[in-house]
């Protein structure tokens, strides 16, 4: 019984959860930064917190799975999912649109409604990015407004800039990122990916003795 209420340790007392929920319906950018400043103070937060989950995806339409971390210091738009177990470094980048260059100026008093010039956004931007279960993203990676899924698994070395999709448990690197390898054979991702163990909790993961011994030591 132990085991099961290490998690919760590090969860928000009901107390704090209701009023930060309660205090975020205030539409106003110093409050809601507050707020997640607030929430992320509490050791364990970034990777347990279900309030700041519960806040990403009801008022920014962001879901962000649990145990996934370094997700809430980055500028992640409307329409992202991210699964769980996923372990961001410092230095993640989502780029949500790009600057035109087929028209006569690059610059944003031209697209951008925000500096008062036009009327409405004349770009593109990104509506929706899916990164998957068990991803590793590695320091000051960015990833551009082409990039729609990263999958299960996959590892995204240090300093790459990502142009397109990566495939679940490829690693990639550079610039632009390219499939460097993959981490498993085809039969071995086809089995990882067909456990789905990530939808389990940690606790239960750490309860089953051989099935949490999996995770200690090297794939054949």
């Amino acid at each position: 019984m132990a085991r099961k209420t290490v998690c919760l340790a590090f969860h928000e007392p009901k107390w704090l959860a209701e009023l930060c929920l309660k205090l975020y319906k205030i539409e106003s950018r110093l409050v809601r930064k507050l707020i997640r400043i607030i929430l992320l103070s509490r050791p364990g937060a970034d990777m347990y917190s279900l309030t700041l989950r519960e806040i990403y995806d009801k008022y920014h339409q962001i879901k962000i799975g649990l145990y996934s971390y370094g997700l809430f210091y980055v500028e992640l738009s409307p329409g992202t999912v991210v699964g769980r177990y996923t372990s961001v470094a410092s230095g993640f980048v989502v780029i949500h649109g790009s600057h035109p260059i087929k028209r006569m100026s690059t610059h944003p008093f031209f697209f951008n409604p925000g500096f008062g010039f036009v009327n409405k956004l004349l770009i593109e931007r990104r509506s929706k990015l899916i990164i998957g279960n068990d991803v590793y993203i590695g320091l000051n990676v960015t990833i551009m407004p082409s990039v729609i899924e990263i999958g299960d698994g996959a590892v995204l070395a240090a300093g790459s800039v990502v142009l397109k999709n990566v495939p679940p448990y490829a690693v990639v690197g550079g610039n632009p990122a390219k499939i460097i390898r993959y981490r498993f054979k085809p039969e071995i991702i086809h089995k990882l990916r067909e456990s789905k163990w990530w939808e389990k909790n940690i606790d239960d993961l750490k309860e089953d003795e051989n099935e949490f011994s999996g995770f200690l030591k090297d794939m054949e």
